[in-house]
């Protein structure tokens, strides 16, 4: 049989091979013990495993306190059982036990997802996005002073993104015991850079076309932005499959959209800028009058200026400008 001792994360730090029908493998805390755990909640001598003839392993319970689970079910304390193989817990230690008579699972081809194999292209593809947004962003505010304005803008997106990053990679380290930077860096600079682009595009069409629900359309995209990299995170720095990580980031999507619709029911009554849309105005029927002939129109200008040199002579002879001097 094959004992492997786990961590909490399910590497193995211990892996001990016992051969030959009648070994037996004592597990506890007392040194006297085969394999010795690290554990107040085992006992100084816990477990008992003995090796059969058929290949099969009998798993007894030395009378205490907290017993032995296999696969989650606790076994009598009297009569112990036989396993051919599987998890064995003792205290809070997870042993992995396997033997020949065991079954096999087949061959799987390695295979690494799109993300893992091209982690680092895409976070230098992400960072890129979000270099340029920022120095783009201010080159259009303020194009005289755009150096230092630059050095800002990118010191303060670089902090941003490495204080996102470093947290699900800190996530990802306690989880999996990985760190796993460049996954987590590729997730977060792409998500940011599709964000910023995202809303520059969302402003130059909704100035162009003056369609209103261009702007429900941005808040749907942005969503889903967020809820695949929301995904993609869980994914990479937790034990989660597929379908746990994408409910687990819907619910996050739609938690930060509360928070953030509760945010805009304060802040926005509060802007200056706020403008209340009423009902629509629409302009009266229009009269459509008979176009003026250009002859027309010259004569009646050369009336306005004959009237207006007489109102002018009139007011000279009524207020004469005198020149008196001093």
């Amino acid at each position: 049989m094959l004992l492997e001792l786990l961590d909490d994360h399910g590497h193995v730090q211990l892996r001990q091979r016992i051969a030959g029908a009648g070994a037996v493998c004592r597990i506890g805390r007392s040194l006297a013990c085969d394999v010795v755990v690290d554990d107040p909640f085992v006992a100084p001598e816990h477990a008992l495993l003995t090796l059969r003839e058929d290949g099969r392993v009998y798993v007894q319970d030395l009378a205490t306190r907290n017993g032995i689970r296999i696969d989650g079910q606790l076994i009598d304390p009297d009569g112990g059982r036989i396993i051919a193989g599987g998890e064995v817990r003792v205290g809070r230690t997870r042993l992995r036990l396997r033997t020949a008579e065991a079954p096999l699972a087949p061959e799987q081809p390695f295979r690494r997802d799109f993300l893992r194999q091209h982690r680092t292209k895409l976070a230098v593809a992400g960072l890129l996005l979000c270099a340029l947004f920022a120095a783009f962003l201010q080159w259009t505010l303020a194009p005289e002073q755009l150096a230092a304005r630059v050095l800002i803008a990118e010191l303060l997106a670089l902090a941003g993104l490495a204080i996102w990053v470093a947290a699900w990679s800190l996530v990802a380290r306690l989880t999996v015991g990985a760190w796993r930077v460049r996954i987590h860096l590729a997730i977060a600079a792409l998500c940011v850079g599709l964000w910023a682009w995202g809303y520059w595009l969302y402003g130059m069409a909704a100035f162009a076309t003056q369609w209103r629900w261009l702007g429900a359309v941005m808040v749907m995209l942005a969503g889903v932005v967020a809820l695949l990299a929301t995904a993609l995170h869980l994914r990479h720095a937790t034990n989660f499959g597929p379908l746990p990580s994408v409910v687990l980031a819907v619910l996050a999507t739609l938690l930060c959209y509360g928070v953030w619709w509760l945010v805009e029911l304060q802040v926005d009554p509060r802007t200056v800028n706020r403008v209340q849309l009423g009902a629509r105005i629409y302009p009266p029927s229009l009269r459509v009058a008979p176009s003026m002939d250009a002859g027309d129109y010259f004569l009646d200008a050369a009336a306005l200026k004959r009237e207006a040199n007489r109102n002018r002579q009139e007011s000279l002879l009524e207020n004469p400008i005198l020149d008196v001097e001093e």
